[in-house]
């Protein structure tokens, strides 16, 4: 079951406005869901309250088809359940080393030692992180930091992954890098929602799109059919990937932009993000 808003409403002490109002969502099982919006418009607040950080002061969110339960206990098992991966990787980074790290949140389950030395071990080889497995975090590159965040997620086997801004400082490299992590991730069965305002990259990588303003969500649908109401997009102070942009001058030119459109999305998803050395590039990240 995915998680869902009902009417949610949610402000920050000593705040005037809500951050996020009347908030109705659902977030579509298997889906790679992409979130955009203006800066402060509450991307940011609805991870937050998905994770059960935030608690609203109205409205409810449910998951598996039950309200959250705020309690100590049922928190603790959302969150293996459901993984946040942070914008900034030092706010989550916690302990010393890599694999250390990586370790610590199995280690405040409970679970027997051997169990927690194979997923540990899994993950690092399945982030290619185990040339850096004793590393000191604070020797990494950010690159290197972001994927260490996201392997601390992904060690619990999470149902969902909330990520906020996961491109944020990365060099294109770094970037194809995450894409191809988001998409063995998926591939294994994890939903996903990234907030970002990285339109190429979500116009590559996600199959739904929702967008936000003044806390709420103003569109939402599949992200080509989303991507394709260029006003109201416009009226929202959003820009447009580079590809609709070019479509759109490819329309303007009698061209035919439903064949240029598979084409484009075809290179997005399988070249221009994927069509490197990826061995190479994860070890340069």
């Amino acid at each position: 079951m995915p998680i869902e808003f009902d009417r949610v409403t949610y402000t920050y002490p000593c705040a005037q406005k809500p951050a996020v109002q009347e908030l109705s969502l659902r977030i579509p099982p298997g889906r790679r869901c992409g979130l955009i919006g203006r800066n402060g418009c509450g991307k940011s607040t609805l991870l937050r309250l998905a994770d059960g950080l935030f608690r609203p002061d109205r409205g409810k969110l449910y998951w598996q088809g039950k309200p959250l339960d705020y309690s100590r206990k049922s928190l603790r098992t959302l969150r293996q359940q459901v993984g946040l991966v942070f914008q900034d990787p030092e706010h989550q980074l916690v302990a010393t080393t890599v694999e250390e790290d990586i370790s610590y949140g199995l280690c405040n389950l409970g679970l027997p030692e051997s169990e927690i030395a194979d997923r540990v071990q899994r993950t690092l080889e399945d982030f290619d992180l185990l040339e850096l497995a004793n590393t000191p975090i604070n020797h990494l590159s950010l690159g290197q930091k972001k994927r260490v965040a996201i392997a601390d997620v992904m060690v619990l086997q999470p149902q969902l992954l909330l990520m906020d801004e996961p491109t944020a400082y990365l060099d294109p490299a770094q970037t194809r890098t995450l894409f191809s992590q988001l998409e063995r991730i998926h591939a294994a069965g994890t939903t996903a929602l990234i907030a970002t305002h990285d339109l190429d990259f979500i116009y590559a990588w996600a199959d739904w799109l929702m967008v936000m303003d003044c806390g709420r969500i103003v569109l939402e649908g599949p992200a080509e059919q989303v991507f394709d109401r260029h006003e109201e997009l416009s009226a929202l102070g959003l820009g447009l990937p580079l590809a609709v942009d070019l479509l759109i001058i490819l329309e303007d030119n009698n061209v035919s932009v439903k064949t240029v459109r598979s084409q484009i999305l075809k290179r997005l998803r399988c070249g221009g993000y994927r069509s490197f050395n990826e061995e190479n590039s994860l070890r340069s990240v």
